[in-house]
């Protein structure tokens, strides 16, 4: 405050000097808070003057927006102080991020401000605001209106207020789209930066500038090339089996009614210690015994249920988009061919079914492009539907079989469910005296039984469903097939870290269970597999075996075992290749070259002395 006064009393020919001293210790002020928030300046062995580089590198884009701020209000305390609050609200957002999912903030999370309404009604659950959060959120209010109320300074008017306001848009610009010498200054060698690596780069760049970085390496939004020689060469070495396959005729039977459901947070807590088998998800149990099914390795863990989703629907691993984690938010193309496209083509109808917001995860925009006739949205239920925080999963299967039972042609329906969605540590309006009959294990301290108590409460209800779903189908004349699997675990950290798993292998790393049930035939068989193989499992017990991609895919897992095996590097770059080209729309032409020349070299060999 005595900088300002001291700015408004001075020689008009020395404001400027003194408007460039109070910039600089802003600057610094910024970058004592950036200091003291960033877990990775905690994290660091490195000297103090490599941490002070990497703290300027990652306030300078915290004072690109001070400069804006300043020219915008002509006032600098303002414009510092408002700018603290951003940089508050960002490491508060990726500190509840951490907690909750493992993983830091990513560029494509900030893009929830364009819609900010759904985003902000679910990830407001996750925030606990009590009374003694109101004495300081009214401080800062008032302290915000108090430097609003107070005049600009003099000295910064007419060109120089043009000319600052100048400098912070090029600067933004040029650094948002990594022109200039910005791409220079972040240097990823000698940062340290890894883009397949979230955590990591982010304990080596800083959260800042790590955004930024990521910002750069993947906000082209699109399919990379495909290596054509590493998809060759997997297609060459099992070109009879293909051939096979894909000369291979449909039975004729009648197509059956599909329904696919991804049930939120889903996995058997029988993973963890001191849970016995069995003592939960009872109806899965006793399905599976008439079922395909097992566990399953899904690409996300405590939230991102669009990884999974994508998988499921694409058949392709999420790592073939090159390190892009929100799909259908990041991705430019959202035509992708999918399970949607694929049996719109077989004649089905298509429904997809999510009680969230349309806009939550830009579903509004990438169902209907990926070939789903219709979107039911949170609007299709009613308040009376919610159990706890979210629509229950009763009211999702009476809307499944309501809309199974309009038409005659067969039917594909898509649905995710939102009862059992985090967070865990708050669950207004549940059952008491049924949260009291849980059996609980005795290592968990008070907090660890009451998250673990409403996860069990609301999986309960989604085992439940499950059953009575397969038990409406069963009695339907039309054939159906029932795909029902968990899309990530729970963001459960008290739990984990009090009881561990059964393999004491890391949260991260457990699976989740599937199912794959036929309403018409009893094929009890069990193995693990993994979320993007699911699609080819599907459209092969449908009947449905003209599709390239995925009769190529089911071809391969009887070759080399794709589900529950680390595949070799050439493998790797195969599949990924094949990935790549079915999204790309390139994959016919290539099976069409691969295929065709193989027996033309067999020949080329007999004939040979």
């Amino acid at each position: 405050m005595n900088i300002l006064l001291a700015l408004r009393q001075s020689p008009a020919g020395r404001t400027p000097m003194r408007l460039v001293l109070a910039l600089v210790l802003c600057a610094g002020l910024l970058m004592g808070v950036v200091d003291r928030l960033d877990p990775a300046f905690a994290a660091r062995a490195a000297s103090a003057g490599g941490n002070l580089g990497l703290l300027a590198l990652n306030t300078l884009p915290a004072v690109a927006l001070l400069l804006a701020l300043w020219a915008l209000t002509r006032r600098l305390l303002l414009a510092c102080w408002l700018t603290l609050l951003a940089i508050a609200g960002l490491y508060a957002a990726n500190a509840a991020k951490i907690e909750h999912l493992q993983t830091p903030l990513l560029p494509a999370d900030l893009r929830f401000f364009s819609e900010p309404g759904p985003a902000l009604e679910l990830f407001g659950h996750y925030v606990s605001f009590e009374m003694r959060h109101l004495l300081p959120a009214a401080a800062v209010i008032l302290f915000t209106l108090l430097l609003w109320n107070r005049p600009g300074l003099p000295g910064l008017a007419g060109w120089r207020r043009l000319a600052l306001g100048a400098v912070a848009v090029v600067a933004t610009v040029t650094m948002v789209a990594g022109s200039g010498p910005w791409k220079r200054v972040f240097d990823a060698r000698r940062l340290g930066f890894e883009p397949w690596a979230l955590a990591e780069s982010t304990t080596h760049v800083g959260l800042i500038g790590a955004l930024l970085m990521y910002h750069w390496e993947l906000g082209g939004g699109d399919v990379p090339r495909a290596d054509r020689e590493a998809a060759l060469a997997l297609l060459h070495d099992h070109g009879p089996a293909l051939r096979a396959r894909l000369a291979a005729t449909a039975a004729g039977e009648p197509a059956p009614d599909i329904v696919v459901v991804q049930s939120e947070s889903l996995f058997d807590p029988a993973r963890l210690r001191d849970i016995p088998s069995g003592q939960y998800l009872r109806e899965y149990h006793r399905l599976r015994k008439r079922a395909k099914a097992g566990e399953m390795t899904v690409p996300t863990f405590g939230g991102g249920t669009i990884r999974t989703e994508f998988e499921v629907l694409t058949g392709v691993p999420l790592d073939t988009l090159g390190g892009l984690q929100y799909p259908w938010l990041e991705l430019h193309r959202h035509d992708l061919p999918n399970l949607a496209s694929v049996l719109s083509r077989q004649g089905y109808r298509t429904t997809a079914i999510h009680p969230n917001s349309a806009a939550f995860w830009n579903r509004s925009k990438a169902y209907p492009a990926l070939g789903f006739d219709r979107f039911l949205d949170i609007g299709a239920f009613s308040k009376e539907d919610v159990v706890g925080l979210f629509t229950s999963d009763a009211a999702l299967t009476d809307r499944i079989l309501a809309e199974l039972d309009t038409g005659g042609q067969p039917h594909f329906i898509f649905a995710i469910s939102m009862e059992n969605h985090g967070p865990f540590d708050w669950r207004p309006g549940l059952d008491a005296e049924r949260l009291s009959r849980l059996s609980m294990p005795e290592r968990l301290d008070e907090g660890g039984r009451y998250w673990l108590g409403n996860y069990l409460y609301l999986l309960e209800d989604a085992d439940r469903e499950l059953g009575r779903l397969i038990g409406a189908l069963k009695k339907r004349e039309r054939r159906t097939l029932v795909l029902f699997y968990g899309d990530h675990l729970p963001a459960l950290p008290p739990v984990y870290h009090q009881l561990g798993f059964e393999d004491e292998r890391d949260a991260q790393l457990q699976t989740v269970p599937w199912l794959l049930y036929d309403s018409a035939r009893t094929r009890p068989q069990r193995f693990n597999t993994r979320s993007w193989l699911l699609p080819s499992l599907l459209l092969d017990a449908a009947g449905v075996h003209d599709e390239p991609y995925f009769a190529v895919i089911d071809t391969l897992r009887s070759q080399i075992d794709l589900d529950d095996r680390e595949l070799d590097g050439t493998e790797q770059a195969g599949l990924l290749a094949l990935a790549r080209l079915q999204l790309r729309g390139e994959l016919p032409s290539l099976l069409d070259e691969a295929l065709a020349a193989e027996p033309a070299a067999q020949d080329e060999q007999a004939l040979a002395p």
